[in-house]
């Protein structure tokens, strides 16, 4: 069943909000038509030219990468270069191309906390909490009748999260009091009349995104003319952000966390740098391009720092100052992503879900 580009995109947004997204990036919907019918989906980490094709070939109607097809300002389109004809051909063949990048790397449940899960580290925490997220709590006056029509509308737009529980809110019984003045329509009562009517105060927890959503579902549902709600800021909050922490669940020789690394990977080599007799358990994961976060992991105190795209004077440094480097090629740090993209798109889309299978390591080892 086909449905419209923007359900899909508005769903993964709540899970994966563009403001989540690095200054730099260019994560969204990068070409197509937000009203187009969408049946079949592609999956890749990058929309090369061969990737491309196959969705030609295939009769894609979306392609959803995880890096972004055009990062900065194209000042031409010329079939001279290959982002220039990977860009003619979406157009040309009617081909949305959707991005995930930054904000999928610094979400709760995205990049990094799937190579931390991959690796079954306990006591995951984001390794820098550059993008923690803001907490309201949101109350709103329900006559007795209307409660649970309400309260399922605060649900609906996914409010009343707490850790790993869903649906929380507390629930108040009381007496509300009103009069209606000259002009107004009263759901209960006369205008001119004291009214006492039994009501319920519905509170919960609000994502800082969500507080817009939340507010308008409740609009539509609630039976008063004059809705009395309150929304107060809250001091706690979301922790999320670049790479993630965790700790092995016994520790282990470095050379053999390496070979473990490469088995759930399925990495065939990997560059490593540091002791291999060191006895390993507090480990850093960075997906993709994570040589900048080495100092972060130095300060939380990891024995290991996993990621991609090393540089040489980066691993030099990291050795003399105590920590190990994996680099395990920015491919094998982000490709454990595309089965997960699967996963959760088939949540709420019940059309064709492809894997690409062009899409491969731009690497080989002579």
């Amino acid at each position: 069943m086909a449905v419209k580009s923007f359900q899909i995109t508005d769903e993964l947004e709540k899970l994966y909000p563009l403001s989540l997204c690095e200054s730099y990036d260019n994560a969204g919907l990068i070409i197509g038509d937000r009203e187009k019918e969408i049946e079949r989906i592609l999956l890749c980490l990058d929309v090369t030219e061969g990737v491309m094709d196959e969705a030609v070939n295939k009769n894609i109607d979306m392609i959803i990468s995880h890096h972004p097809l055009i990062f900065t300002g194209q000042k031409s389109i010329l079939k001279e270069n290959s982002l220039s004809r990977t860009i003619m051909n979406a157009i040309k063949n009617d081909i949305n191309i959707y991005s995930m990048h930054t904000n999928f790397d610094n979400a709760n449940n995205g990049m990094n906390d799937i190579l931390a899960s991959l690796l079954e580290l306990e006591d995951i925490k984001p390794l820098v909490n550059n993008k923690p997220q803001s907490l309201y709590k949101f109350v709103v006056y329900v006559p007795a009748s209307y409660e649970n029509i309400v309260r399922e509308a605060i649900f609906k737009s996914d409010a009343g999260h707490t850790g790993n529980y869903s649906n929380c809110s507390f629930n108040t019984n009381g007496k509300g009091t009103f009069k209606p003045l000259k002009g107004s329509n009263p759901f209960i009562g006369e205008v001119g009349n004291m009214e006492y009517t039994d009501e319920v105060r519905i509170e919960t927890i609000v994502k800082e995104d969500q507080i817009k959503e939340t507010l308008n579902r409740v609009l539509e549902v609630h039976p008063y003319e004059e809705v009395a709600y309150d929304i107060f800021p809250l001091k706690n909050e979301i922790k999320r952000g670049t790479g993630r922490v965790g700790n092995l669940k016994k520790p282990i020789k470095f050379k053999d966390f390496c070979n473990y690394v490469k088995e759930k990977l399925k990495a065939p080599y990997l560059n490593v740098a540091g002791d291999m007799d060191k006895t390993v358990k507090k480990i850093a994961v960075v997906g993709g391009s994570g040589s900048e976060f080495i100092k972060d992991a130095l300060k939380c105190g990891c024995d290991v720092i996993l990621t991609g795209d090393i540089k040489h004077h980066d691993a030099l440094d990291s050795i003399y100052n105590g920590i190990n480097i994996i680099d395990a090629s920015h491919y094998y740090t982000e490709i454990v992503c595309i089965p997960y993209f699967k996963k959760i798109i088939s949540e709420f889309f019940d059309g064709e879900i492809i894997i690409s299978n062009v899409d491969i390591h731009p690497f080989n080892k002579v």
